[in-house]
């Protein structure tokens, strides 16, 4: 499996992330530990000269074992390297799961394929600036703009951009969250590991 680089990602790309345990949503819809939790690239913007890099992702659905999809809602709640456990310290201070959310499986995120590309707009803002080596935990907001709140991951010069708690931007209605390259590219390994609130998206399809 390849890894996740804003220098190659292309709006389209699929990103498969592995849940590492079980869970459940508000609905009481199981979500067995070994599920695929299935999204892709819905735009990618690298790194200029000093400027940030951008790659917004969405996951729309869970398949199951026995091939049953399962349309959900989703927000990436952390990052963190692979072969570490994703941090959910300062977890106060980021974006909650989506309206209905109770469920936040681990998962390893990796990814396949490739499209034309498409940036997301605006997101990203001077929200670099903010960051240097050795700063802020993970999870500490580090910049605002409009009802986009930006924090920092555990791995460094990596940002995740989410609605604010009780917040809906437009610019993140079609995201699950995005990631920022703080005046640098976003280089994900396989393996990486991701916290993802998730709740049941109306409409069930088979």
């Amino acid at each position: 499996m390849s890894k996740l680089d804003s220098k190659t990602a292309k709006t389209g790309d699929s990103v498969v992330v592995q849940t590492k345990s079980s869970a459940k949503t508000a609905d009481g819809t199981e979500i067995p530990k070994g599920s695929k939790l299935v999204g892709h690239v819905i735009g990618a913007q690298p790194s200029g000269a000093g400027e940030n890099s951008q790659v917004a992702l969405l996951f729309d659905h869970v398949e199951l074992e026995g091939g049953q999809s399962v349309p959900v809602h989703s927000q990436i709640q952390s990052i963190a390297p692979a072969g570490g456990a994703a941090s959910t310290s300062g977890s106060a201070a980021m974006s909650g799961p989506p309206a209905g959310s109770s469920s936040n499986p681990s998962a390893s995120g990796t990814r396949s394929g490739s499209e034309a590309s498409s940036a997301p707009q605006g997101a990203g803002g001077s929200a670099g600036a903010a960051v240097a080596s050795g700063g802020p935990a993970a999870g500490t907001v580090v910049a605002k703009t409009g009802q986009i709140a930006i924090s920092t991951t555990a791995i460094p010069g990596v940002l995740l951009a989410n609605n604010a708690p009780g917040q809906q931007d437009p610019r993140m209605a079609r995201a699950s969250s995005i990631l920022l390259g703080a005046k640098q590219d976003i280089q994900l390994d396989s393996g990486t590991q991701m916290v993802v609130g998730v709740s049941a998206a109306g409409g069930g399809r088979q």
